[in-house]
């Protein structure tokens, strides 16, 4: 008699996409739900393309078999977090997906303490400010304060963007132990966003080094063309890393040398002034 386990594990590839929460543990860890790993990965399938998806595209892009993509999306419609649309028999992800971000930064003191903070450095630079958090090589937006006058709809709460070339990553990653940091830099892909993106570990190393001796980190259009950020880290009490808190601008109404002069010492002032009111807090 074929065991559930088996089951359950005998359409799962041998290797899983590179983006898949579980890749390199399923065979390895007893403990490891590979149904669970499947089903975050059919909710990752819907990457931001808001055309819906039908069972094919959503079994390719989560690495899974059609079968196993069927029973996935009739289990999420059921509970809601995905809906579909019957004529056409493909689907799109629901508003009750948000909860789980919801639930996220509303059980941390960050986002309750550092609102404020950020909303008052908006109102000072007339920019954007954002809070992001480093989550290994990557850092993802937490909090997302647009300016008044300029809006930039494809930065999101949730984007995620590769730390090495990002001013919340550098702000975070320069202030890391230097063990730490080299193990998120092996784990890197140093890929160019813009012609101007820095891909040379060395020289992305020293750009950390210069952003720990200034006490911010500054990128010039190596995200976007056409945009400059500054940001400074947000630090716990032992002078971790907890977050960074940036701005972001245009290249057409600000210079590098502006941007050092004007902005950075608002991003330092704002990330003390949120680090010094979550003294104490370490998030374990």
């Amino acid at each position: 008699m074929t065991s559930q386990r088996s089951i359950i594990t005998s359409d799962l590839p041998d290797t899983l996409p590179s983006k898949h929460p579980g890749d390199g543990t399923a065979r390895e860890d007893p403990l490891f739900i590979n149904s669970l790993a499947k089903g975050l990965s059919v909710l990752k399938a819907f990457d931001g393309d808001w055309d819906a998806l039908g069972l094919r595209e959503i079994a390719a892009r989560s690495g899974i078999s059609m079968g196993a993509a069927q029973r996935i999306t009739h289990t999420l419609v059921r509970l809601g977090y995905l809906q579909k649309d019957e004529r056409t028999r493909r689907y799109r992800l629901k508003a009750r997906i948000l909860d789980f971000a919801y639930h996220y930064l509303h059980a941390s003191p960050l986002y309750e303490v550092a609102i404020p903070f950020v909303a008052a450095a908006r109102d000072e630079c007339r920019e954007t400010v954002n809070v992001a958090e480093l989550d290994g090589p990557e850092v993802v937006a937490v909090i997302r304060m647009p300016s008044q006058r300029r809006m930039n709809p494809t930065s999101t709460i949730g984007r995620r963007l590769p730390a090495f070339c990002t001013a919340g990553g550098r702000a975070q990653l320069a202030w890391l132990p230097a063990d730490e940091l080299a193990g998120i830099l092996d784990r890197t892909e140093f890929q160019a966003r813009t012609p101007r993106t820095v891909t040379e570990r060395v020289e992305v190393e020293r750009r950390l080094a210069l952003a720990l001796q200034e006490g911010f980190a500054l990128v010039d259009e190596e995200v976007n063309l056409g945009e400059i950020a500054v940001a400074a880290p947000i630090l716990d009490g032992n002078g971790r890393p907890l977050a960074a808190v940036g701005v972001s601008t245009s290249t057409a109404h600000w210079t590098t040398d502006g941007a050092r002069e004007r902005l950075a010492p608002v991003v330092m002032e704002t990330a003390r002034r949120i680090s010094r009111s979550l003294r104490g807090w370490k998030p374990f």
